[in-house]
């Protein structure tokens, strides 16, 4: 089973970096025009041509699997085991020409997130887990093992990165937002999966976001769960669906879950 999914993994990781070349042809393109979905969130011809070769690849080798992907939708059989495609995570930076943005599968099996690849092409940064494979990131040519999560001691020393500060502005959740901000030692708006990454090294102790989708999340739940963290939603939940999430060590995430839901009057 191990050496299957160890199969399985490689193979998305090598049909993901294959990827890399589209992505990186429009990457800080002065001609690169940015379109908007109905939703108005940003979307390029790199998203849809790197969704398009995803699907393909998992069709042809996985022929009637479902697959949700943000740019085309469900495709497939329905049913609780599914792939998960994010083409660019991170379309904004993307088209501006910062490098946090990444391409994202994830596998979904009987409900339950088990592989998670997030490349990185503007960083030259490989992140991949599955089960019997240990989390890892590859850069340079080395292969690391990412390490699991430490308790926080308290909340005046912990590091919270968040997706912006726009997202929680109208949510029930934004007094707690506020006063979270406030009271940890470092907080930044490290957006999209590139503050996972930095989570997943060890130099975050947790991520929260709002307005996220399972494409976002499914892949980093699996991350999640395998370096000892828990990925649960604003009233403590295990979720991967969003729109909102908190990752974190359990403890850390079950303070979070506190403070956001404070100030809420339904939050008792």
């Amino acid at each position: 089973m191990a050496a299957n999914q160890r199969a399985l993994l490689a193979w998305v990781e090598r049909e993901v970096r294959r990827c890399r070349p589209i992505a990186l042809r429009y990457f800080a393109s002065p001609t690169l025009r940015v379109e908007r979905k109905p939703d108005r969130s940003p979307v390029t011809i790199a998203d849809r041509a790197i969704e398009e070769r995803l699907r393909t690849a998992i069709t042809r080798s996985f022929p009637g699997e479902r697959i949700i992907g943000e740019e085309f939708g469900p495709s497939g059989t329905a049913g609780s085991t599914y792939w998960t495609i994010d083409p660019i995570d991170g379309t904004r930076a993307f088209s501006r020409g910062l490098p946090s943005w990444a391409i994202m599968v994830g596998r979904v099996e009987q409900g339950r997130p088990t592989l998670g690849l997030c490349d990185f092409p503007a960083v030259g940064v490989t992140i991949g887990v599955a089960p019997g494979v240990k989390a890892y990131e590859r850069s340079q040519g080395q292969v690391m093992r990412l390490p699991r999560a430490r308790p926080v001691r308290s909340l005046d020393v912990a590091v919270i990165f968040h997706g912006g500060t726009r997202w929680w502005h109208h949510t029930k959740f934004s007094e707690g937002f506020i006063r979270l901000m406030r009271a940890c030692y470092l907080e930044r708006a490290y957006g999209d999966c590139y503050g996972y990454l930095w989570a997943l090294r060890g130099r975050v102790d947790a991520v929260i976001d709002y307005g996220v989708k399972v494409w976002d999340m499914a892949p980093l739940a699996a991350f999640a769960q395998a370096t000892g963290r828990v990925l649960i939603n604003c009233s403590g939940q295990p979720s991967f669906t969003g729109p909102d999430s908190i990752m974190a060590h359990p403890a850390f995430a079950r303070t979070i879950v506190q403070i956001l839901r404070s100030s809420w009057k339904d939050g008792s």
